[in-house]
């Protein structure tokens, strides 16, 4: 079988999984029916617990990018700095590297939608605070970085809680459809968000901005609150909090084609995906949009990464193409890189909207690979580790704005890519399973 979806080598406690019968959940048996659904959508209708996380997530990821907009263009507003752009985006990603393995530890343990909801509570309170100082006039540089780093703890939890519970929620045969569809509405708001933000800001400024995203995380609680807690037979951990994190670790390290695919992550997240914390200076500077433009650029990404994300939903074939998260990786390094020196808007529009397609399409077939081959006893831990690439995020944010701000956003980008070009070719020499 390919690798994008082959199984995986691992111990005989997680193969019983296929045949054992499954286990007795913790909600009514109405909540996850066993009704014959099909089409793209069927995991959304299968499961009410599931269709209720989804729209959860629909509104904290919308709320999620209307912030993400709103703070670079404030943080490029008040210093005129594409590095302090770029040193906004470190301080909210910085946690992610340090809090992503405790995390996936402390959402085995604990009823996860309780996590969730707490993570929610705190976004919420997060953007009020931004909202008040930025419409006092008391926000400064320092008060945006500590939001902000407070803003990356908070959803340092959110990403790898909500991955979590998908399995749970629905039958295993809808498990790739879920996560596709899991996928697709978190990138469908890269389209709403960014395009109301864009249009928040320029009729009431980034303080109503963040208003209104405070005010949207009720809505997300309000459906959050609907799903079930996380089923009771799940096993009780009872290794230290360093044993559980070397459980999920092992996962990981007995697999080379898994361990391949964290290194490919890892180089996309490092050296592709900080251009969009450079995107307020390409709208300005390169492209001659506004903050409006801004928002559309921003949505560009998301139209591709939902028709991306959507593609791996209902084509299932799709995650069996030989190499196929190499291929995905390439083009979007190769449509970043593009990007970056076109002078045209339309053109760069088009070039973010298969940027996009090849993101989500990564990141959709490596999350479906982990949710089907890992077993839920362990299923946070490995995501988790999963999503500490993105922790690393930073890493490449601090120096591609340092590029950015001496050299021009343009060269920075360039720069970034061709080095992401050069490891993916190595990536794929080294790991022949990444092109089985």
């Amino acid at each position: 079988m390919c690798a994008g979806v082959r199984i995986l080598a691992r111990d005989t406690s997680l193969d019983r999984r296929e045949t054992d019968p499954a286990p007795v959940r913790s909600e009514p048996v109405e909540r996850v029916a066993p009704v014959e659904a099909s089409g793209l959508f069927r995991a959304l209708r299968a499961s009410v617990s599931f269709r209720d996380l989804w729209f959860g997530t629909l509104v904290t990821n919308t709320a999620f990018w209307m912030y993400q907009i709103a703070v670079g263009w404030l943080a490029l507003d008040l210093t005129d700095s594409p590095f302090f752009v770029g040193l906004t985006g470190f301080a909210g990603g910085i946690p992610l590297l340090f809090l992503a393995l405790p995390t996936g530890v402390i959402i085995d343990r604990v009823d996860r939608r309780t996590v969730l909801l707490c993570a929610q509570t705190g976004i919420m309170l997060i953007s009020l605070a931004f909202a008040v100082l930025v419409i006092t006039g008391a926000i400064a540089p320092w008060s945006i970085l500590l939001l902000s780093f407070l803003y990356g703890s908070v959803m340092a939890f959110i990403f790898p809680t909500r991955n979590a519970m998908v399995p749970a929620l629905v039958e295993r045969s809808l498990i790739r459809n879920a996560v596709g569809l899991n996928a697709a509405g978190q990138n469908a708001t890269r389209v709403f968000g960014p395009s109301i933000a864009g249009v928040m800001i320029a009729l009431v400024g980034a303080g109503g901005t963040f208003a209104l995203a405070a005010v949207m995380q009720i809505a997300a609680l309000f459906w959050t609150s609907r799903v079930p807690k996380s089923p009771r037979d799940r096993p009780k951990v009872v290794s230290s909090v360093l044993g559980s994190v070397s459980e999920g670790v092992a996962v990981i390290a007995r697999d080379r084609f898994l361990t391949g695919l964290i290194l490919l992550a890892t180089i996309a997240t490092v050296l592709i995906m900080p251009y969009i914390n450079l995107l307020p200076v390409f709208a300005r500077d390169e492209l001659n949009l506004g903050a409006t433009g801004l928002g559309l650029l921003m949505a560009c990404t998301g139209v591709g990464s939902v028709i991306g994300a959507l593609a791996v939903a209902g084509w299932r074939r799709l995650a069996e193409i030989p190499g196929i998260q190499i291929i995905s990786a390439a083009l979007f390094t190769a449509t970043v890189l593009v990007f970056a020196i076109t002078p045209q808007p339309i053109v760069a529009a088009l070039l973010l909207l298969a940027a996009g397609a090849a993101s989500a399409a990564l990141m959709s077939i490596n999350n479906t690979v982990l949710q089907l081959q890992v077993d839920d006893a362990v299923r946070g831990r490995v995501l988790s580790i999963y999503m500490l690439t993105w922790g690393l995020l930073p890493l490449g944010q601090l120096p591609i704005g340092a590029c950015a701000d001496a050299f021009g956003a343009p060269a920075a980008v360039v720069g970034a890519s061709t080095l992401a070009l050069v490891c993916i070719a190595v990536l794929t020499v080294c790991f022949p399973s990444l092109r089985d």
